[in-house]
């Protein structure tokens, strides 16, 4: 399920230059993925079965600068999945403008209690409905 999004544009975000910085939006990304995880109710059955999963990588594209006032619609969902992980794609727009801010993905692979690959199996699979579903890219 894709999830959405959105923030205003502070004057915290925005760097010398009048825009929000490029570091910036990766708070923003990571605000995203957590209400992901919320609003799909994932934190506390992932860590019950004793799975976390981490950033991996990050890779960002940026289209259009975003300016102190702008709105800010973040979509997030599941790409695809992976043997150890999976891949979120991320889109930022301007609400007033629908101008694509940035587009990224995001690496996230599991791990056990100690800090150990692992596999995703059939009882994170059940818990993530939509990580089942994802297109499995070995």
């Amino acid at each position: 399920m894709k999830t959405v999004t959105k923030l205003i544009v502070r004057s915290y975000h925005i760097d010398y230059f009048g825009h929000v910085n490029h570091a910036r939006y990766v708070e923003l990304l990571e605000e995203a993925r957590w209400q992901y995880l919320e609003e799909n109710n994932l934190l506390g059955p992932i860590h019950e079965v004793g799975a976390v999963h981490v950033v991996a990588e990050l890779s960002i594209k940026y289209r259009n600068p975003s300016k102190i006032g702008d709105g800010l619609r973040i979509e997030t969902q599941i790409e695809s999945r992976l043997r150890h992980g999976f891949k979120m794609s991320q889109k930022a727009v301007i609400e007033q403008s629908s101008d694509l801010v940035l587009e990224a993905v995001v690496t996230n692979v599991f791990v056990d209690g100690k800090g150990h690959p692992r596999f995703i199996d059939k009882n994170i699979l059940e818990i993530w409905p939509d990580l089942a579903d994802a297109a499995n890219t070995l």
